[in-house]
């Protein structure tokens, strides 16, 4: 530390203190500080002091400024220990900054500055300076030894500099150790420096020379769709060529040493070879830096030529150039003809072979030629000159037609037929060779296309379609007529009604006469024809419709059956045989009209559709008593049935029948009141054991009919009436007719009512009686569809109990009760009415309910629970619960059927022995069922080998007993009772479960 002294230092002492005067004067404190590289101390680095609160100090050493910074108070450098020391520092804050160079090299140190606070003592830097690297340049060249500018300099893999344009890099804040360092650049392969050591002490690291350089270009391609390789050699007597595919843009590139080199391009593929050739054929050059703009051009030729049309040629004219060999490139040319030559060019066409085709496209048309030349495709052989000459003639216009069928048409042009084709199905090509307007006619065609012809127009090029709708069915019918008949009456045309497979008439054709027949059969022969859709299902039903009294003709099949499902020419339909229809000629004797004449079928006939035993035919009589019936059938034969009411007719021949006739009696009965008297039954007996029962109308009136000659008896019965006559004796003749009179008198009464639901839906079937225990008179009845009743037969003055009744056979009916149960009526003069009842059904539901009888049921309600078993399968419980409090169980839904009741317990086993009574309840039986008491008995074990714990029950018993013993006396029976209830149900004698039905 330095210290002066200022003035005298002398001081003169009297008898008192004195003051001294400021004798001593510190110029400042030392700042020490430390460098080093490695742990090695450094010598030489500079340490430059800067303040921005002290503005000069007392600098001992000589002293400039840092790069880049003015200002400096003070200089330090460091001494071989490394140690720098900045002496009589004023007391201030002050910033110190290092800086290291030597020779070209200069070396970056850390901290780069530290700020330092200098109070009254000296400061001794804790944080050593470390040299923490360098910088050192370098130079990259190529084979001539020139720098090589913008290479990126890569320094253990990453990027640290660019070269300058003289080729020189610079790589700072580097550290004496090995790096490996290289260098690229586009177009160049430069060799690595591997491993260099690099110390401050050099001056500049080793060059890195360029080894290798990339010669690229581009393949000029006139056809997309070829492709070129490149071929480079370096050596001509001994070439080992390299071969590259140009990209898709047609570039390429080389990586090769320095040297002389030829380039040549070909075809990547050898087919091309002869095809694809390059200008100029190869390129020869010298390789010493890198070479990027090499250029290869394909070379190519022309085409030309010319189109001849029938009219005018137009821009819908295209002609298609396609390579012969691989067929993959097409060039299309639409010709603009504004000067209507047909001129063409292909040009840039590569040498080789090719084939030419025209094609005219109408606007809107496909992309198929709707025009005819003499020669539509032309082989052309290119070389590397223009090929010139080429010429299309047109023939016609092409006329598309898809035919679902084979059919022969005939084309019409202008009233003249240009030619007959056969169209077959599919798609099909015509050349018309006269333009204009054309008719297509089909010849015998088996399809109909919706129309006779087509018309269609050159020069529109639509396609023609031919969609078969229907198709042509034929058929034949063959009427055979006996020889010298009168053909006079018949017609050219037989109708035929056309059925669709419902049976419903959906058209209507005429089979027309084509020839007669031979010489003993004269056989008439129609032919028929129709249009169907495919799948239909169709019925010919043919018809004689003519107007006139001959016999009809009849058809064999009636109904001829037909479904369209070739989809070609149809077979002929099986032929319709016609014949003169059966006619049955009949009469009756003696002579009477109106008589019913039915013609019954004998037998199943397969035309008629008629079967054994159906009506086929209804005629009657005429005046003088004749019948003729027909057309009928023939292939079956037929019974016929003559009848007429009031006449008995008997067959006496063939179709021949006498008649005679029959007796009727008319009935009358009358009551007392002038009322419609009700229906009545009359029981007429007779001769031969004839006997007839029937019921009259209202009103009492009835006809017996069709009554033979003879003796009868004639009774009516009515219940609640008496007749007089009680049986009346007829005597009848021949075809007479008499009238029968009774009287009517009531003598009994009716109970009339109603039973209906508790909803008054009426309940039907329910059988009620009315009993008279006084006259030990029955009578039984039972209801209708609509709940109502009647009673009858019920004798006057008398009392009758009225109730409803079940029977045997109607359990099914579910009847639990009736409201009123009964009523008891008194029968007078007149019937009782409104007697109603209604009735209630057993429900659906089940209930099971009953209680549980038993000593201290109180006490041992909270361990009772209520098992309830299926009785014809004991190990399935249906249901279990515990005993209400009110001892009444009740449980709704258990499947109806037989089950087992009991009781069961939480006792232990091992102390008490719980018996219950087991009931057992039918369900089905009685599905609402309330079974009663269900009882039980406990029994306590006693064993007197071993000690046992008390019974818990009466232990918790007894203990609560003694405790209300004590405050209350009065309850000390209680006491005793529980106490005595142990003893009393000690036994040991061992009780089977009882087992009790309950059917109530």
């Amino acid at each position: 530390m330095d210290i002066k002294l200022s003035g005298s230092s002398e001081v003169e002492l009297g008898f008192g203190n004195v003051v001294i005067d400021k004798m001593f004067f510190v110029s400042g404190y030392d700042i020490h500080g430390f460098v080093a590289a490695q742990d090695n101390l450094i010598e030489g680095v500079h340490m430059y002091l800067y303040s921005d609160t002290v503005s000069e100090i007392n600098c001992l050493q000589n002293h400039d400024n840092a790069p880049g910074r003015n200002d400096s108070l003070c200089q330090a450098i460091s001494n071989a220990d490394g140690k720098f020391t900045f002496k009589s520092v004023p007391c201030g804050i002050y910033d110190l900054l290092p800086y290291y160079k030597k020779g070209n090299t200069i070396f970056n140190v850390l901290p780069s500055s530290i700020t330092i606070s200098v109070e009254h003592h000296h400061v001794t830097i804790d944080e050593i300076f470390q040299i923490t690297g360098f910088s050192v340049g370098g130079h990259v060249i190529d084979d001539n030894g020139s720098g090589v500018n913008n290479v990126k300099i890569i320094v253990d893999g990453h990027l640290r500099g660019l070269t300058d344009n003289h080729g020189n890099y610079k790589l700072n804040q580097v550290t004496s150790k090995h790096y490996n360092i290289q260098a690229e650049k586009e177009h160049y392969k430069f060799k690595s420096l591997n491993n260099v050591l690099v110390m401050p002490n050099i001056t500049t690291i080793p060059d890195i020379e360029a080894v290798a350089y990339d010669v690229c270009g581009v393949v000029h391609l006139v056809t997309s769709n070829k492709k070129a390789k490149v071929t480079l050699i370096q050596d001509l007597e001994n070439a080992i060529p390299q071969v590259k595919e140009v990209d898709v843009d047609g570039r390429f590139c080389f990586v090769v040493l320095a040297g002389d080199y030829r380039l040549s391009a070909v075809a990547s593929k050898s087919e091309d070879s002869s095809s694809v050739i390059f200008l100029p054929p190869y390129i020869d050059f010298v390789v010493k830096s890198p070479l990027v703009n090499v250029e290869f051009i394909q070379a190519h030729a022309n085409i030309y030529g010319t189109v001849h049309c029938m009219d005018k040629c137009n821009t819908s004219i295209s002609i298609a150039l396609i390579n012969s060999h691989s067929k993959s490139f097409n060039e299309t040319k639409n010709i603009s003809l504004e000067d209507g030559s047909g001129d063409f060019v292909f040009p840039k066409l590569l040498p080789g072979k090719y084939q030419l085709e025209v094609k005219h496209n109408s606007v809107g048309a496909t992309s198929r030629d709707d025009w005819c030349w003499n020669e539509g495709l032309v082989d052309v052989e290119l070389s590397t000159e223009d090929k010139k000459g080429i010429i299309f003639v047109q023939k016609g216009y092409w006329t598309d037609i898809i035919s679902t069928h084979n059919v022969l048409v005939t084309i019409v042009h202008k009233n003249s037929t240009i030619g007959n084709f056969q169209i077959k199905r599919g798609l099909q090509r015509l050349c018309i060779e006269t333009p204009g307007i054309h008719e297509l006619h089909f010849v015998d065609s088996f399809v109909f296309f919706g129309s006779h012809s087509v018309t269609f127009d050159t020069s529109n090029s639509q396609l023609i379609y031919l969609t078969g709708q229907k198709y042509l069915i034929k058929g034949e019918i063959q009427v055979s007529l006996p020889l010298f008949s009168n053909h006079s009456n018949i017609s050219k045309n037989i109708l035929i009604d056309v059925l669709n497979e419902e049976f419903v008439v959906v058209a209507t054709t005429e089979a027309t006469f084509i020839h007669g027949g031979n010489d003993l059969i004269d056989t008439l022969v129609y032919e028929y024809i129709f249009w169907s859709n495919f799948g239909e299902d169709l019925v010919f039903v043919p018809q004689d419709t003519r107007l006139n009294d001959g016999k009809q003709i009849l058809f064999y099949p009636r109904r001829q059956h037909v479904t369209v499902t070739n989809n070609d020419c149809q077979a002929t339909v099986s032929p319709i045989i016609g014949r003169v229809g059966l006619y049955i000629e009949g009469s009756v004797s003696p002579e009477i009209s109106d008589v019913d004449i039915k013609i019954v079928a004998a037998g199943n006939s397969s035309n008629a559709a008629l079967k054994k035993g159906e009506l086929v035919l209804e005629v009657k009589t005429v005046a003088n008593g004749s019948f003729i019936a027909g057309p009928l059938y023939d292939d079956i034969t037929y019974t016929v049935d003559a009848s007429k009411a009031g006449y008995y007719l008997k067959s006496v021949g063939a179709y021949s029948y006498s008649c005679q006739k029959l007796s009727q009696v008319f009935v009358h009965i009358y009551g007392e009141e002038d009322v419609l008297f009700p229906p009545v039954l009359l029981s007429l007996s007779g001769d031969k054991g004839y006997r007839n029962n029937t019921v009259t109308g209202v009103g009492g009136h009835y006809t017996f009919t069709d009554l033979f000659p003879g003796s009868f008896y004639l009774r009516p019965l009515l219940k609640e009436y008496s007749f007089t006559p009680s049986m009346q004796a007829i005597e009848l003749l021949s075809g007479e007719s008499k009238e029968i009179t009774f009287n009517a008198a009531r003598v009994a009464y009716s109970v009339l009512g109603r039973v209906s639901l508790l909803s008054d839906w009426p309940k039907e079937d329910v059988y009620l009686e009315a009993r008279s225990e006084s006259r030990g008179h029955y009578e039984e009845t039972r209801t209708d569809a609509n709940g109502n009743y009647r009673l009858r037969g019920l004798f006057p003055q008398t009392v009758y109990t009225i109730k409803v009744v079940s029977k045997k056979n109607q359990e099914d009916l579910g009847i639990e009760r009736t409201s009123p149960n009964s009523v008891i009526v008194e029968v007078g003069t007149e019937d009782i009415k409104r007697i109603n009842f209604i009735v209630f059904e057993q429900p659906e539901i089940t209930i099971l309910s009953g209680h549980v009888e038993g000593i201290y049921l109180d006490k041992l309600q909270p361990h009772l629970s209520v098992e309830i078993k299926s009785a014809n399968d004991p190990l399935k419980i249906e249901s279990i619960f515990k005993l209400p409090l009110s001892y009444y169980f009740e449980i709704r839904d258990l499947p109806k059927g037989k089950h087992l009741v009991k009781l069961v317990s939480d006792f232990p086993s091992s102390v008490y022995r719980f018996h219950s009574e087991v009931l057992e309840v039918d369900l089905d039986v009685k599905p609402q069922f309330h079974a009663g008491a269900l009882r039980y008995n406990i029994d306590e074990y006693h064993q007197k080998q071993n000690i046992t714990p008390a019974p818990v029950f009466p232990l918790i018993v007894g203990v609560a007993a003694i405790t209300l013993s004590v405050s209350i006396p009065r309850l000390k029976d209680v006491y005793q009772m529980v106490f005595g209830y142990a003893a009393l149900t000690s036994r040991k004698d061992t009780r089977k479960p009882i087992l009790r039905r309950r059917a109530y």
